[in-house]
């Protein structure tokens, strides 16, 4: 049986979706992603090569990059799912959202670390505890499964931004004062999140300044945020130095995600590239998946000596092998884990389609139908479901 809102009629798609926006979970995610592969193909097999030991540490902090990328998109995205249901709502499909996927991946780590003794010191049941109640941040307890680490930080700014935006509408000004310190005091423990804070200022500027900017200067936002992403150190020793170039990066980010965000802009047009707005739809599970499957064909390539093919040679069968079975992977994993208890709960899928009249990107044919939405011809734009 599916939940109804009990919030009332949901806006359109025009209003409430933004199609650049979700365009940018394909190049976050394949931020990450290249990082971790590049990484291990340097670590694993050519630890001596120069030229890769030399880019290595740019190429980390642009994969770092890629996850607060995600955090702004977190921010923006959930600002318009608290305007569209009741608190109750919000937070149960919060929790059905990232919640299912999150808990197989973590029970998987702890099951084969358990049966390997990999990780030792991660084999506590009360670890295992923290980490499924998203607590682990608080008492120092690291993730456990790859990646997961960043859906501790997303589940707590659920439970400050989500109650925060209803006491606000509800004009229960104690209490939203009362979480706003509790919200305030998590960005001070962790200025991570102040990447989360950027996405919903950025939901509501946008929404009051819709105007277009220009391709140049879209590209050339871009260009400088990837310089500073790339050259920015996250996790040096805090001093003004560092504080100063990390609250550059951020302020770059912000400017960044404003002027690409527009309805008509070079990232509207990128994201309607079916293999990015694929990336952009698997990306959570992608995101969760491709350390297991990365894993298991690197571990097969070291025992085949890939090296001793020579860096070209290796690099033609790693890479494109390594892309393909984690998109395989993914896929599998966002029909049976992320779209499936969506949809059992709520009867829908986690992204909905919408027709170019709602979204236009550019001129669309005639609408052909498919089993659950009319998809315009020859672009779709997806909705998020909450």
């Amino acid at each position: 049986m599916s939940i109804v809102s009990a919030a009332g009629p949901t806006r359109g798609a025009s209003e409430s979706f933004n199609v650049a926006v979700h365009g940018l979970r394909a190049f976050a995610t394949i931020m990450v992603f290249c990082a971790h592969m590049l990484d291990s193909f340097n670590t694993y097999f050519f630890p001596d090569y120069g030229p890769l030991v030399a880019a290595m540490p740019y190429v980390k902090r642009f994969g770092t990059f890629g996850v607060e990328m995600f955090f702004v998109i977190s921010g923006y995205v959930i600002m318009n799912s608290v305007t569209k249901y009741d608190l109750r709502e919000f937070l149960l499909r919060r929790i059905m959202r990232i919640y299912p996927l999150f808990v197989f991946f973590t029970l998987l780590f702890f099951a084969l670390n358990w049966a390997s003794h990999a990780f030792p010191e991660r084999l506590s049941f009360v670890g295992l505890l923290l980490n499924l109640s998203f607590l682990d941040i608080y008492f120092g307890v690291p993730a456990l499964s790859p990646n997961a680490w960043s859906l501790t930080f997303e589940a707590n700014f659920y439970l400050f931004a989500g109650p925060s935006c209803f006491f606000l509408r509800g004009r229960m000004r104690i209490a939203l004062a009362l979480m706003s310190l509790v919200a305030l005091a998590f960005v001070v423990a962790f200025p991570v999140a102040a990447y989360f804070v950027v996405g919903c200022i950025l939901y509501f500027v946008r929404h009051r300044q819709p105007a277009e900017t220009s391709w140049v200067a879209q590209s050339g936002a871009a260009l400088l945020l990837g310089i500073l992403a790339a050259t920015v150190g996250r996790h040096e020793p805090l001093d003004v130095q560092v504080a100063v170039a990390n609250t550059v990066l951020l302020l770059a980010t912000a400017l960044f995600f404003f002027v690409v965000t527009t309805r008509h802009g070079l990232f509207a047009h990128l994201a309607t590239i079916r293999p990015l707005s694929f990336m952009a739809t698997i990306s959570y599970s992608f995101y969760l998946a491709h350390p297991y499957s990365y894993f298991a064909l690197r571990v097969l390539f070291q025992r085949l000596g890939l090296e001793s093919l020579g860096i070209g040679a290796a690099a033609a069968i790693y890479f494109p092998a390594m892309t393909v079975l984690a998109v395989a992977v993914s896929y599998v994993v966002h029909r049976l884990l992320e779209i499936a208890p969506y949809r059992a709960v709520f009867g829908e899928s986690v992204f909905k389609m919408w027709s170019a009249a709602a979204e236009p990107i550019r001129d669309g044919g005639t609408g052909q139908r498919t089993a659950d939405v009319t998809v315009p011809a020859p672009v779709r734009s997806v909705q998020r479901a909450g």
